[in-house]
């Protein structure tokens, strides 16, 4: 079975220890862990989208942990500097869309990282730039 990335990131925050938690991203390097690690903490990507959670009805059923890892590149109609002719409310409704297809708790994820934050506490962007250098370019 495979892990969901907001399982994943709730793993890595309750290791103890700041190098636990750097080998675990570091081990776990993936397009879909550095996409949503640097729309939390990059300064640089900027969002499209209004702040606070948008209306959506989450998805019920199970087993949609692939789901996000397969529509990550959908992140980049949301952020400043891709599509930016992109209609908003065509963008808004894509969001929507994203967050009613993936699972619930990557939902929430999505929802955070627009708003600059991961919903976990304890994983820093000390412990990001330690376990991917070179995300922020």
């Amino acid at each position: 079975m495979q892990v969901s990335i907001s399982e994943f990131l709730e793993k890595v925050s309750k290791l103890k220890k700041t190098q636990e938690k750097v080998e675990a991203i570091k081990a776990n390097d993936s397009f879909v862990l550095r996409v949503i690690l640097q729309a939390a903490f990059d300064p640089k990507v900027e969002f499209l989208l209004p702040p606070g959670t948008p209306p959506y009805k989450p998805n019920d059923l199970v087993d949609l942990e692939h789901v996000l890892i397969r529509e990550a590149r959908m992140i980049q109609y949301f952020v400043k500097g891709f599509h930016d002719t992109l209609p908003q409310t065509k963008r808004e409704q894509m969001f929507i869309s994203l967050l009613e297809n993936v699972d619930p708790k990557d939902a929430l994820l999505l929802c955070a990282i627009k708003e600059k934050k991961l919903p976990y506490k304890g994983i820093t962007i000390q412990h990001v730039l330690e376990g991917l250098p070179g995300l922020f370019q």
